[in-house]
């Protein structure tokens, strides 16, 4: 049986139109810059506005921005997005639609003892994060609020990573030990996500859960996203390539494209996804399928396209749905509107966005939020150009320490925001160094990237 949710005005689930959502980038306690930011996105097309709620400090600016924008005759649904603190997800429960945790932050204090758990100190665990998510569940029955799931790949308990390993399955594993756990306390308002800067992780995770839940005859609606995606034609290609494949498979209930760019860019270009996907499902259907593989692997990809974001829609949601059902080698695509050059710098693109064919650097970046304390738009843009010359290598950059050192952990390197304009370099999950300013940090990075050159090409 599938599940439909109801999000204030929006209804979710099997049926139901794909919703488009977006998040706020401002500083929550700004109230008036967030309200006149989720007011662009609305205008853009966002059909949700997720709010970072870092602690309980911003809580009272959450239902002042509420407020106004009902005021305003704004009724565009709320999602308070809350990491590490269950008292802050309850204290937003009771003021907006639907409140975002994260199954990572539910969990003690993290010890290297969690990865080699028995059955019975595993099962003690399991139920102490019952008792702990239950308060959050009553409030969220008595005011109707939806709770989202999100699992990030980046951010899984080392409980869980000890007996699955650090993959999709250990992901997929995370969220149904809380839907059971919803079950138990009878909440069924629920939705759910697997995030990564991956998108064969993304896409894996993904169907995993989807299968477990429809083998269990209870499929809840899903969230889709590719977190870190970047900005520009790489986070398009990426995000595309990711949350198109899932729907061609007729998984997923809302989406959002993560870009490190002003969030009013990300809407049109999911809602552009959305019919793009439906259009070639249609097509398909009728046996006109737009694409085909040889006997070397190389997909061909033929589009009627006339803009690019319907042409990266295309090309990126094909190529991710078929390499994930069987590796492809080689990407070729006819489209009668754009010329060779652009054509072929999409293709590589879109190839390295799969992780196919890896010709340039790749780029790691989330899209910010409130919590960050420096330009990321900027400084990413000088990252791109400072060291766009090491293909193979993945250089990393985050906005903050919420998903920024989990995330990173698919990142060669890279920097994450530490303290008011400033940042972090990491190896990997390994702290290198302590807050620096942009140009200090910018050249500790150069130094690891030219010590993995000269490795590499040993």
């Amino acid at each position: 049986m599938d599940t439909v949710v109801k999000i204030g005005n929006i209804s979710l689930g099997s049926g139901c139109p794909i919703v488009v959502q977006s998040m706020t980038n401002t500083d929550t306690n700004d109230v008036e810059a967030t309200v006149a930011q989720a007011k662009r996105m609305v205008a853009a097309g966002a059909e949700m506005v997720r709010i970072t709620v870092p602690t309980l400090h911003e809580v009272a600016a959450l239902e002042q921005i509420k407020n106004r924008l009902r005021h305003d005759g704004c009724n565009v649904p709320l999602i308070a997005d809350v990491h590490f603190s269950p008292a802050v997800a309850e204290a937003c429960a009771s003021i907006v639609e639907k409140v975002r945790v994260n199954p990572g932050n539910y969990v003690d204090r993290q010890s290297a003892a969690d990865e080699n758990m028995s059955d019975s100190e595993y099962q003690a665990a399991l139920d102490k994060m019952a008792a702990k998510a239950k308060p959050l569940f009553d409030i969220c029955r008595e005011h109707g609020t939806v709770l989202r799931i999100g699992t990030n790949h980046g951010s899984l308990s080392r409980r869980i990573i000890g007996r699955y390993g650090n993959t999709p399955l250990a992901m997929a594993q995370s969220a149904m030990e809380w839907v059971e756990i919803c079950q138990q306390n009878q909440f069924d308002n629920i939705v759910l996500s697997m995030k990564s800067s991956n998108v064969s992780t993304m896409i894996e995770a993904t169907q995993l859960l989807h299968k477990m839940m429809t083998d269990r005859s209870t499929v809840y609606p899903l969230h889709l996203g590719v977190t870190e995606a970047g900005a520009g034609l790489e986070g398009r290609c990426k995000s595309a390539a990711g949350i198109g494949a899932l729907l061609l498979n007729g998984i997923g209930n809302t989406i959002r494209v993560s870009l490190t760019e002003p969030p009013e860019n990300e809407t049109p270009f999911a809602h552009c996804l959305v019919n793009r996907v439906e259009k070639l499902k249609a097509d398909i259907s009728a046996g006109q399928i737009p694409y085909h593989i040889d006997e070397h692997r190389t997909l061909t990809v033929c589009s009627d396209a006339t803009d690019m974001d319907a042409l990266i829609a295309d090309v990126a949601s094909i190529t991710g749905y078929e390499h994930y059902r069987e590796k492809i080698r080689n990407l070729k695509i006819e489209a009668a509107n754009f010329d060779q050059n652009t054509l072929q710098q999409l293709e590589d693109t879109i190839l390295q966005a799969c992780r196919i064919k890896m010709s340039r650097t790749e780029f790691i970046s989330c899209p910010s939020c409130g919590r960050t304390r420096y330009d990321i738009m900027s400084v990413l843009e000088i990252v791109k150009q400072r060291f766009a010359n090491y293909p193979g290598l993945k250089i990393g950059v985050m906005g903050c320490i919420v998903n920024g050192p989990g995330e990173m952990a698919d990142a060669d390197f890279g920097i994450v925001g530490g303290g008011e304009g400033k940042v972090v370099v990491y190896r990997g999950k390994e702290r290198l160094t302590d807050n620096l300013p942009f140009d200090e940090a910018l050249c500790k990075l150069e130094e690891l990237c030219e010590e993995w050159k000269r490795n590499f090409r040993r």
